[in-house]
């Protein structure tokens, strides 16, 4: 049988469809060849820029150029170095003192001996920061209904925690003495009626830790039927008189006042703008008291001292007087002088110098130089913390602050243990006069007024000569070009045409001769932005651009750092 043979019919409309289909394939290889042809372009220009400036880096270190070692910025080259410092607080002492107790507390109750309390105890030890003071509390109880022994216990029962001593309860604050005994008398405690008194102290390290020492004996009670309170006010002190001593200051003169019964414990010299008249008293737990006037507490010296020497803060009149206390609370007025003021200094003194910080073991250290005052003489320095450089920037802001610390004229360093660890804090150390007159703080400019710049030769590149070197500056709103000035060294040889330099290294005397930089040398180039009129503020950039004759341009971009506390910032 034979093969039969079948005819296929293809419809018109599907020739088209293949022919469509083609068309889009055909397409879409042009389009894929396209966009592969461009990214060959790119690389390849990408490429080609990149040789380009290996090309150029390779020429520049073969022919020469100026290799700059860093940028800084001077804010304040006609002036001091800054008085506001900074630093980080380092892990700090976070033990509290440990070893202290209380022994005894003994009640004279003699009926002869002025009334008192004495107490007896050991000192903590602190091997971190050191015992910086020690605090005497006191609480009291009086109830004739029950035996001293119970009163004295719920005295004591007041002080058993750091955080039952309310601060009403504190009685004294210690120096500590160099060996590890301490002592105390209250003559403050009375017998009027039989009394029940307790104590506490807490050992206060320089970090501000605090320990409540362990109490062995810590109460005692006086007894009604002895009276021998001490309730006589001091006798027998004077004014005597005032000395000019210069335009500015004088000497207020007295007698020191005695005390037959506790003693004579502080002086304290007042001046008042007003006269003293009668100074009003009134007995307090049967101790005279004075009502002091409105006046201004210049000292508290001991028992013994009989002069003093004071600046007025203005010309006009001002009124001397001595309030003598005895250990036991009561207050006697010596009297009063007065002196007529023709000038006063109003001056302030120069800032302290070189006022540094350092991190320390657990503490961050300040030292500073000496302050000066032609007028008077400087009285004190007072030490100020801040976590705000503004808040130390000016003399109405310190002078409404608590500072840091209260430290004599002749005292030139300070440990700061109380911050807190990883802080950053800021400090200034500020002169007083014996007029009262704050030195200013030394602030640097809010811009960068001179730029200084290390630079040297390119490896292998052949010396540069400073007499052909020309320096292009910008801030983007201000250009300069500077040449070389040969004739002044120094920040001084700087102008607003004119760079100047300061060498550095030169071997042989090769750049002192000839101004030409070779391999061994390193120079410092100085540029006064200041005159030049660049506003180089926190934030702002500005260029460089060194053009040797022989060797490629260096070019340099800087932008300025938070300018914070310090005279110099670091650029490049």
């Amino acid at each position: 049988m034979g093969l039969k043979k079948f005819k296929t019919n293809i419809c018109d409309d599907e020739e088209a469809d293949i022919g469509i289909g083609t068309l889009i394939i055909f397409i879409a290889i042009v389009l894929v060849s396209a966009i592969a042809a461009s990214l060959m372009l790119y690389a390849a220009a990408l490429l080609q820029q990149q040789a380009q400036k290996t090309v150029d880096d390779a020429v520049s270190d073969v022919s020469g150029g100026i290799s700059v070692v860093n940028v800084a910025g001077d804010r304040n080259p006609e002036g001091e170095a800054t008085s506001i410092v900074s630093g980080y607080m380092p892990p700090r002492d976070d033990q509290p003192p440990s070893g202290g107790a209380l022994w005894d507390v003994t009640c004279s109750a003699d009926g002869v001996s002025p009334l008192n309390m004495v107490l007896n105890w050991t000192s903590a030890v602190d091997y971190g920061s050191g015992l910086s003071e020690e605090i005497v509390y006191r609480t009291e109880v009086y109830d004739p209904t029950n035996p001293a022994s119970f009163n004295e216990q719920v005295a004591r029962n007041r002080l058993l925690t750091l955080e039952q001593l309310n601060p009403t309860y504190e009685l004294v604050r210690l120096t500590p003495d160099p060996g590890q005994s301490g002592q105390y008398t209250d003559y403050s405690v009375r017998d009027d009626n039989s009394t029940s008194y307790a104590y506490a102290i807490v050992g206060v390290d320089k970090a501000g830790n605090r320990a409540l020492y362990n109490a062995v004996d810590s109460s005692a009670s006086t007894d009604s039927s002895t009276l021998d309170e001490d309730v006589t006010a001091p006798i027998g002190g004077s004014m005597t008189n005032t000395a000019a001593i210069d335009d500015y200051t004088l000497a207020v003169f007295w007698v020191p006042a005695s005390d037959v019964g506790s003693g004579v414990l502080e002086q304290h010299l007042y001046r008042s703008e007003s006269p003293i008249g009668v100074v009003p008293t009134q007995i307090l737990d049967g101790r005279t008291v004075l009502a002091i006037p409105n006046a201004t507490l210049l000292a508290v010296f001991n028992s013994t001292t009989s002069s003093y020497v004071d600046a007025p803060p203005a010309p006009g009149g001002y009124y001397y007087f001595v309030v003598a206390h005895d250990r036991s609370g009561n207050q006697a007025l010596l009297g009063s002088l007065m002196y007529s003021a023709e000038s006063a200094d109003m001056i302030p003194p120069t800032a302290a110098s070189s006022v540094s910080a350092r991190q320390a073991v657990q503490s961050v250290a300040l030292t500073w130089g000496e302050a000066a005052d032609g007028e008077t003489t400087i009285a004190k320095y007072l030490v100020f913390r801040s976590t705000a450089y503004s808040a130390l920037d000016s003399v109405e802001e310190l002078m409404s602050m608590e500072p840091l610390a209260e430290l004599d004229s002749d005292t030139f360093a300070y440990a700061d243990y109380s911050g807190a660890t990883g802080y950053l804090y800021y400090y200034t150390v500020i002169g007083v006069d014996l007029a009262g007159n704050y030195a200013q703080p030394v602030t640097p400019s809010n811009t960068v007024q001179m730029i200084e710049i290390k630079v040297e030769t390119v490896p292998g590149s052949k010396p540069i000569l400073f007499t052909s070197l020309m320096i292009e500056i910008t801030d983007g709103e201000t250009d300069a070009t500077l040449s070389f000035n040969p004739n002044v060294l120094g920040p001084a040889g700087a102008t607003g045409t004119a760079y100047s330099v300061e060498i550095l290294r030169d071997i042989n005397g090769v750049f002192a001769s000839t101004y030409s930089l070779s391999d061994s040398g390193l120079v410092k180039i100085f540029i006064d932005a200041g005159e030049i009129g660049l506003n180089l503020h926190a934030q702002s950039s500005f260029s460089l651009k060194f053009i040797p004759t022989i060797g490629q341009p260096t070019l340099e971009e800087c932008k300025i750092p938070y300018l914070g506390s310090y005279r110099y910032v670091t650029l490049v």
